[in-house]
């Protein structure tokens, strides 16, 4: 990075406000064309479109994971019929429950790939239920809430480049970029978070992009809605993470920050009187702030990574004008490896040109 953490923290801000007004213009257009008389507040308005969405959730935990394969599915079948990308007529996205001894280390969802330097192996998308079909999780889970987590996670995201890094394994380097903490130490997960998770927060937001016979994305207003605020609290993350460690915020103030602006539930997570749905929302922000506070620079990387991404793509559309293929790419993207794109800037390049 060519930037200090201070700059990070002063330029994320106007960044996470962008994403928020897209989400309530966003949530009065649903409102609109469901009939729904939203409050004037902003904020308030997209609270009342969440809660609204979450009356379609599924009614057990094992109804939860069907949905998430359903939406894994409906993504790949989107890939070939826009003809995003090339998908086999053998991929299947593996989603599975998440099992009793790494429930305590995923929350929400998570991808582990199979080692990619063997033969055999399945790479697996696990979902964390509440384990008791609790209607307060699986409201979270909503229909609309899915497709989201499904891109990050499944396809086009993790599951996905692994599967194209392994059909080309003889062509990547062996020499890993390995970023140290919970996940990434394990030579066998092959990634760094920069690489990583900056494709995986791409992938969401590439689903959301125009395509061939579906001008509008992969998402409904409703799944769209959930994509920015995936967006939105990972834009929120390089104002968390530069500013706790920093010293520019304190880990309450930092809670607090999360539960207003990711969940829109203003107020103070030390209320004594706050509401159920605030108690919820301070809770997972604890959680979010405290895998933050233990983990320093990991939470900048999905959208720092996206937007090297991003980056990369002008750049190279830039220079093959007319004869630049997105497809094209993407590929030669996830056939680098996951290390850092700054490590291979120049390669793709030139590979693209050469194509």
């Amino acid at each position: 990075m060519d930037t200090t953490a201070a700059k990070l923290f002063d330029e994320s801000w106007p960044i996470v406000e962008d994403t928020r007004r897209q989400m309530v213009e966003l949530a009065r257009q649903i409102g609109q064309k469901r009939g729904v008389t939203l409050p004037a507040d902003g904020a308030q308005a997209v609270r009342a479109v969440f809660d609204e969405l979450g009356k379609d959730s599924p009614k057990t935990d094992a109804e939860m994971v069907e949905w998430y394969r359903q939406a894994g599915v409906r993504l790949v079948e989107y890939a070939r019929k826009t003809g995003v990308f090339d998908v086999p007529a053998d991929y299947k996205l593996d989603v599975v429950e998440t099992p009793p001894p790494l429930r305590a280390s995923i929350d929400g969802a998570a991808y582990y790939p199979a080692p990619p330097f063997k033969q055999s192996g399945v790479g697996r998308f696990y979902v964390t239920t509440s384990g008791t079909n609790d209607p307060a999780v699986l409201k979270e889970n909503n229909r609309a809430a899915l497709a989201d987590l499904a891109a990050h996670e499944g396809f086009p995201g993790h599951d996905w480049h692994y599967k194209v890094m392994t059909q080309f394994r003889s062509d990547i380097a062996g020499v890993r970029w390995l970023t140290p903490g919970a996940v990434e130490d394990s030579s066998s997960m092959w990634e760094d978070s920069m690489a990583g998770e900056g494709w995986g927060l791409y992938s969401e937001a590439l689903m959301a992009e125009a395509a061939p016979g579906a001008p509008e994305g992969f998402y409904t207003p409703e799944e769209r809605l959930y994509q920015l605020q995936g967006k939105l609290y990972r834009d929120l993350r390089v104002r968390v993470d530069t500013g706790i460690h920093t010293g520019r915020m304190t880990f309450d103030e930092a809670v607090d920050l999360f539960s207003e602006v990711v969940d829109f539930q203003p107020g103070k997570c030390a209320d004594p009187d706050k509401s159920a749905s605030k108690t919820a929302s301070c809770d997972a922000a604890w959680r979010a702030i405290y895998r933050y506070s233990k983990w320093p620079t990991q939470a900048i990387t999905y959208r720092l990574g996206k937007d090297q991404i991003f980056a990369l793509r002008a750049e190279a559309s830039k220079l093959l004008g007319d004869k630049f293929s997105p497809k094209e790419f993407h590929l030669l993207f996830m056939r680098q490896g996951t290390i850092p794109a700054g490590y291979f800037r120049e390669e793709l390049l030139r590979a693209i040109q050469k194509k």
